[in-house]
């Protein structure tokens, strides 16, 4: 399983998709500290349809103690609470919440504090929110596969640069090579990451887009948006080698590939349109092989064969109705 790079400092509210998707044994770690005059805060699971599988929420205001429930059709269940709670205000914390197969299970600083029991089935969740009298200082997703990362301190330099600002494009037409180059990191150094990009983004890829390497976009489409652009391309040649474009005026996913500035045929089917306007999303796009395959929070929604040699590109631009918080290459 794909390990991700630690998201830092993220303002609070805080809401991100799950980065790698679901699964038994994911596990979320979130790093931060309870405010001087906190009264609570809330960790949620939630799923597809806006149902909080998990509920995580310690109040201060009630001496100190741990509500944990589920929200069903905006109906709250039946609360399971816990004193002796370990967090305290002005204090730093670590919570550690992992995926079993029957339970979400909580560490808090190094040890063991609750399970609670699933009442939804855990692989509808598609995003964890963080809200409250809480400072976050990092959150970490890993896999059952590795190990979970210890995050350095919060201002810790990390493998990643900020693109410079350029004038937005139109859809018809790419952008002009302005960026700011990373420095060149070799393969086994692992993958490029970057928080909080300013839009439109634009990014030099490292390396030739070989069979099996992926891109990961994490971030929430703009309240009433018309529309974005994920360009894979050439900065030499311009040429676009698959733009993922979603049309929300028109409910249309358009794929395409320009070709010496000539747009070829779109296409347009999908089973059902992944993104709405005002919510998150995680969106990877993988080389497997004689296509791409893009996957939008852990669900495959389609394949585009290659019309062009795809180890030509090195460019990657987003544009358009979006904010990105993340994104690794």
């Amino acid at each position: 399983m794909a390990s991700f790079a630690p998201i830092y400092n993220p303002t609070v509210p805080f809401q991100s998709a799950i980065l790698g998707g679901i699964s038994e044994g994911k596990r979320v770690v979130i790093q931060g500290q309870a405010r001087a005059h906190a009264k609570k805060f809330a960790v949620n699971f939630v799923s597809f349809n806006n149902d909080i599988a998990f509920h995580f929420n310690p109040r201060f205001d009630e001496g100190n103690v741990i509500v944990c429930n589920t929200q069903q059709g905006n109906q709250w269940g039946s609360e399971e609470r816990k004193g002796n709670m370990p967090f305290r205000k002005s204090t730093y914390f670590d919570i550690a919440i992992t995926v079993l197969g029957h339970a979400f299970q909580v560490t808090a600083n190094g040890q063991f504090l609750l399970e609670y029991r699933h009442r939804l089935s855990y692989q509808t969740i598609q995003s964890v929110q963080v809200s409250g009298d809480v400072n976050l200082s990092c959150v970490t997703f890993s896999g059952p596969m590795e190990q979970s990362l210890l995050a350095p301190p919060p201002y810790s330099m990390i493998q990643s640069f900020v693109s410079s600002a350029f004038a937005p494009p139109a859809y018809s037409a790419p952008l002009m090579p302005s960026m700011a180059m990373p420095p060149a990191f070799s393969p086994m150094q692992g993958p490029v990451t970057i928080h909080n990009p300013m839009m439109p983004f634009q990014s030099a890829l490292q390396g030739t887009f070989l069979q099996n390497r992926n891109i990961v976009l994490a971030g929430v489409v703009s309240y009433g948006a018309d529309k974005f652009a994920v360009n894979l391309l050439n900065s030499r040649t311009r040429n676009i080698y698959l733009h993922i474009n979603p049309r929300f005026r028109e409910g249309a996913l358009v794929r395409n590939t320009q070709d010496r500035g000539t747009w070829g045929p779109e296409e347009r089917h999908m089973s059902y349109m992944p993104f709405s306007p005002g919510q998150n999303f995680q969106m990877e796009i993988r080389n497997e092989g004689a296509c791409f395959g893009v996957y939008v929070n852990g669900t495959k929604v389609f394949t585009y064969v290659h019309r062009l040699p795809v180890t030509q590109i090195d460019m990657m631009e987003v544009s358009g109705d979006v904010t990105l918080s993340y994104a690794q290459f």
